[in-house]
């Protein structure tokens, strides 16, 4: 009875053991942190803003597992989990996709984006289309003076 007793003992010792071994090579096998992604102090709390940075990437983990991770500008390599279900959400949701700190990145309609304000769905979703229709109105003005320009120079020349 003694020498099953000591079986099922080194048994279960030896599970642990791979279960360490296991967790530590899958700790080690983590991306190295890019440098635009180290993560830095916040001065103060920031409102929506792109983060051109921000992407996922593919790694082999333990067992050459295939991973999917999430960085940003301030980010340290995140696992994602579910990336089919966020992909689909993102393009009528906007979906927060990682959390460091006070900080927070969101990624809608194919775009990423932080903030350290505590934004919600709704406020990001009201402060990108705010932002994209301030853009097209630069560039509706920018293109309007172009061509009152051109049309300057061409009576001046005509």
């Amino acid at each position: 009875m003694s020498g099953v007793v000591v079986f099922v003992v080194l048994l279960a010792v030896g599970v642990v053991a791979g279960a360490a071994v296991a967790v530590t090579l899958w700790r080690r096998s983590w991306p190295e942190t890019p440098a635009f992604a180290r993560p830095r102090p916040v001065a103060s709390p920031g409102g929506l803003a792109p983060d051109p940075n921000a992407g996922f990437f593919t790694d082999r983990g333990f067992l050459f597992r295939k991973r999917l991770f999430f960085v940003g500008t301030g980010c340290p390599p995140q696992l994602v989990t579910d990336f089919s279900s966020l992909d689909v959400s993102q393009r009528e949701q906007p979906v927060r996709i990682a959390r460091h700190g006070i900080r927070s990145w969101w990624w809608f309609e194919g775009e990423f984006y932080r903030e350290a304000a505590g934004l919600q769905v709704d406020d990001v979703r009201t402060g990108v289309r705010e932002r994209r229709r301030r853009q097209r109105a630069r560039q509706d003005r920018a293109r309007f003076l172009s061509a009152a320009e051109e049309s300057l120079r061409k009576r001046e020349n005509g």
